[in-house]
């Protein structure tokens, strides 16, 4: 083949290659947009950047982005309660007995008219662990040829209470009367948390199958310490010395208030009392505090001890005449002493502390009354809020509260007006405040130096029976879960 033909088909391969290697390719189309002609003279901004602003809205109300948290709760109905009351027997005690006595109808009342009615035990031991005879005790009581060492009553299908004292309240009102005036001649070491740990453990104060005692497993547990000195307990399984002087020995052999594992600690006793009836369940336990409840008050001082106390003082013989803030001799003062074990206990387990100075006790036991009968005012919350307060009102905190009777919703307008939809159900919002309003919700970081962390209600606003309790606040980062 001459040179020229094979040139030819050489250069007709290649045009070929080429065509075939380009047919996946598309055309460029030049796309003609639509435009305006606007008339006028072109003109250039020769000013500087600048931002435009809206002075209808504000600029300068910048947060930090924080979680919200949401505590729901459900108030309690308690339909059997088990009361131990652990009254202090020693010297000192004589007259805040009697005015436990004369005022206790107001606790009764509070339990009698609680709705649903309740079913109640009432026990009372005393805080000397020293007698063998009284350590883990009960006491007794005696009406004509009724006796036993706890009272029992108890409503009937028509809400008739009747009490195994024969009859009604105003029986069990004298049997308790009985039971409270435990005297005066106890041990002056007062371990009464280590008396109520005996006194629920002992297997003659707990009920069977086949026996009602004082404790029953269903039933919810409250302990009452009546006391004007504080707790002395050691560590529950150890035998302590008797105590040879008051206040400083302790549970110490060489009678040091400061020596080395001389007291038993209170967190101990708290989670006793909280899974006494089982682990999860320790909303059915509380303890509630009769004692000197502030830490700042000065009281005289005592057998010659030189340094100052702190608790509470009447004069027993002119009231108007106060108490001295010095000196070493207590004739005629009813002195008693701050109480801080039996305070952190009650707070640790959400219960209440009243003063034991009152000159009259019927406030206190209504409250303790109400308190037992099962309705809770406190309400711990789980995470630490930030809490702004702005003329007593506490800014990012809410209370949302929804009786069992309430209306089913989906949105807000499913509800009367004021009301709002919450978990499904019409609710009334409650402010919270920090000044302790007497009809209303508190937020409480610190009791009597103590650790709270909840809301409180007081008066008409506590939550009635079922009621479904919602707490919503903004979460601080840095929130300290300690008091000063």
């Amino acid at each position: 083949m001459r040179a020229p033909a094979v040139r030819l088909l050489v250069f007709l391969a290649s045009l070929a290659v080429a065509l075939l290697a380009c047919q996946d390719r598309q055309r460029t189309r030049r796309v003609i947009e639509s435009f305006v002609v606007v008339p006028g003279t072109p003109a250039v901004d020769e000013k500087t950047p600048s931002v435009d602003t809206d002075p209808t809205r504000a600029t300068d109300n910048f947060t930090v982005n924080v979680p919200r948290q949401c505590d729901v709760f459900t108030q309690l109905s308690v339909r059997k309660v088990d009361i131990l009351w652990v009254v202090d027997s020693s010297g000192s005690m004589g007259p805040k007995q009697q005015r436990l006595a004369q005022n206790f109808q107001g606790f009764i009342n509070q339990l009698v008219a609680a709705m649903p009615p309740i079913d109640f035990h009432i026990a009372v031991t005393s805080t000397d662990t020293d007698d063998a005879m009284a350590r883990g005790r009960l006491r007794p009581w005696s009406l004509g040829a009724l006796r036993d060492d706890f009272i029992g009553c108890a409503p009937d299908m028509q809400g008739v209470v009747t009490c195994n004292t024969g009859g009604n309240t105003s029986t069990a009102v004298m049997a308790f009367n009985q039971m409270a005036q435990v005297g005066t001649s106890g041990s002056p070491q007062e371990r009464g948390l280590f008396a109520a740990y005996l006194a629920l453990t002992n297997p003659l104060n707990i009920s069977t199958d086949a026996v009602v005692r004082f404790v029953r497993p269903e039933a919810a547990l409250y302990v009452v310490f009546v006391s004007d000195e504080d707790d002395a307990s050691c560590t529950p399984l150890t035998r302590q010395p008797v105590c040879t002087a008051d206040p400083g020995c302790r549970c110490a052999n060489d009678q040091i208030l400061t020596a080395a594992g001389n007291w038993g600690s209170t967190d101990y006793f708290a989670r006793f009392f909280e899974t006494y009836k089982g682990y999860g369940n320790g909303e059915a336990v509380a303890v509630a505090a009769i004692a000197a409840i502030d830490p700042d008050a000065g009281v005289p001082s005592q057998f010659g001890d030189p340094s100052p106390h702190v608790g509470c003082c009447r004069n027993a013989a002119d009231r108007d005449a106060g108490c001295p803030q010095s000196g070493t001799n207590d004739g005629g003062l009813e002195i008693a002493y701050f109480a801080s074990r039996y305070v952190q206990v009650a707070a640790k387990t959400g219960g209440v502390s009243v003063d034991i100075c009152q000159d009259d006790f019927s406030g206190a036991l209504a409250s303790l009354g109400f308190s037992a009968s099962g309705l809770r005012r406190e309400f711990r919350l789980t995470r630490g809020p930030d809490v702004r307060e702005l003329a007593g009102v506490a800014r990012g905190v809410e209370a949302f509260v929804s009786p069992p009777s309430s209306m089913m919703c989906m949105v807000d307008g499913n509800c009367p007006v004021d009301q709002f939809c919450r978990n499904g159900r019409c609710s009334r919002r409650v402010q919270v405040r920090t000044d302790g309003p007497a009809n209303g919700a508190q937020y409480v970081q610190c009791d009597l130096a103590g650790l709270r962390n909840m809301v409180r209600f007081e008066g008409t606003s506590v939550p009635e029976s079922l009621s479904t309790v919602e707490v919503c606040y903004d979460v601080l980062a840095n929130f300290q879960p300690s008091c000063p």
